[in-house]
């Protein structure tokens, strides 16, 4: 039996977001809003923008790079290499899908939504992750975008990645109209760009893999699917992020279908076409690894839609990574939290830049996957099964809501995927002695997470601490 929705509490009792009302966003103007709401009068736009949303943020160098894995590194021939990723990257755009239809019934950020099932106190957590999930995208993209900057200018590496920071702190400074904008306005461009690179990325591809699989194909295929899974996951924790600003009647089935179909479409495409690439090329310096392929006038062009690509991508990043840190707390205006995470991101950037960019970006695929799928989980059986069709928005911004269940299943969860783990820093005992285990940690992690919370509400539905129990039915 299903709880009630709380009594309404006004959001002035949590002193984590204002209460001041949204301010209107000039249309070339710097977003004023922060972690509020997003009231009625202010939502616009229709779902279909979502798409050419997800579309441009997943048709850029990176997915090329997460691609090129699964031939170049872990030694999948290109067809098994092509359905792991079609595999991993439709299991992610469905959970992209399914959170972006929250925004437009609640208008609130994703990481707010999150205080329903982990409480206000519990989602510190997911907020610090999200933050952490941030900047660590925004590093990947910095060093892709430096990459290239180098390639075609011949700057040093420190100016080159100063310059990629400036221009992605602009646009992310400008905020969510201007997000859209510049998504809306490349999804065409990348279209043609990357339609280009297809022809020569899987003309000059080869049936078989350059290496061989250290683990086996078996465990090869599993990882491919893990580590895609994984870079799309990355995008579900910011999925309401832009689509709060929708009308609330917004059709839910449109919403999921636009969030879903533009990630998966660009997701299934770029990716393979980087595995193909990877059949050919090492993924050491991505940017050559393209350009390589390319007539030399052609491959400058394509460089640098690659490389706005690469910056229209890390804006969403900063955005939702400022987000996170107005969520956690820190009142500064959204823009300040913006050029504190960009920052960040660079200072690491220059740090990751010296040293080998395909293992680090496994190790940090695999760790965002890993708290990524039992926080997931407990969103969809929270949302989709314990509290099928209730939006009791104020209860999100109650103080007195402190703790939820949904905290105490993903740390349970993650216990879960310690053996299975298997990174450059650390590998579980089940990784170690049996290799074609280890990308089953995500699917174990979603598992246990969603089954323990589900147990945990069906005990005792109400928050183990800081709430009065609901009033009873009837």
């Amino acid at each position: 039996m299903r709880a009630e929705p709380l009594p309404a509490a006004p959001p002035s009792v949590d002193r984590g977001v204002p209460s001041r009302p949204v301010a209107p966003t000039p249309p070339l103007g710097i977003e004023r809003a922060g972690a509020e709401p997003v009231p009625p009068d202010r939502r616009h736009g229709r779902p279909r923008s979502l798409f050419t949303l997800w579309f441009g943020a997943n048709v850029q160098f990176a997915t090329v790079s997460v691609g090129a894995l699964a031939t170049s590194v872990f030694g999948l021939d290109l067809l098994p290499a092509v359905l792991a990723i079609a595999l991993g990257t439709l299991l992610s755009a469905a959970l992209v899908g399914l959170l972006s239809t929250r925004g437009p019934v609640t208008g609130v950020l994703q990481l707010i939504q999150t205080r329903g099932p982990f409480g206000r106190l519990g989602s510190l957590p997911s907020a610090a992750f999200t933050l952490v999930n941030g900047v660590g995208w925004c590093v990947v993209d910095t060093l892709l975008g430096m990459f290239i900057l180098r390639d075609l200018t011949g700057l040093g590496f420190t100016p080159a990645l100063l310059l990629m920071a400036a221009a992605q702190l602009t646009v992310a400074v400008f905020g969510y109209r201007m997000i859209h904008a510049v998504e809306r306005g490349l999804a065409l461009v990348l279209v043609v760009v990357f339609a280009v690179v297809s022809v020569y990325g899987f003309g000059d591809a080869r049936a078989a893999a350059p290496v061989a699989p250290s683990d086996g194909s078996t465990a090869a295929f599993l990882l491919v699917v893990a580590v895609t899974a994984a870079r799309g996951l990355g995008w579900a924790g910011y999925a309401s992020d832009y689509s709060r600003y929708l009308p609330a009647d917004a059709p839910a089935r449109r919403v999921f279908l636009a969030a879903a179909g533009g990630s998966a479409v660009a997701g299934v495409w770029i990716g393979s076409l980087g595995a193909a690439i990877g059949t050919a090329a090492a993924v050491d310096d991505p940017s050559t690894m393209v350009s390589g392929l390319l007539p030399d006038a052609l491959g400058a062009v394509v460089l640098v839609a690659l490389l706005v690509s690469t910056l229209a991508s890390t804006v969403i990043d900063l955005y939702s990574g400022a987000m996170a840190a107005l969520v956690a707390g820190f009142a500064v205006p959204r823009w300040v939290s913006v050029l504190a995470v960009g920052g960040l991101g660079t200072v690491l950037s220059w740090y990751a830049g010296h040293g080998d960019f395909a293992s680090r970006l496994q190790d940090f695929l695999l760790m965002t996957g890993y708290w990524l799928a039992p926080w997931a989980a407990v969103l969809v059986t929270a949302y989709w099964w314990r509290e099928r069709g209730v939006h009791d928005t104020a209860r999100l911004y109650d103080a007195r809501h402190r703790f939820g269940w949904g905290l105490p299943a993903v740390l349970v969860a993650l216990l879960a995927e310690l053996p299975f783990m298997n990174q450059s820093f650390y590998t579980g005992p089940l990784a170690a002695a049996h290799p074609g285990v280890g990308p089953f940690g995500l699917l174990v992690g979603f598992a246990v997470s969603a089954a323990l919370y589900a147990a945990l509400t069906a005990w005792r539905p109400t928050p183990p601490a800081g709430l009065p129990a609901p009033a009873p039915a009837g």
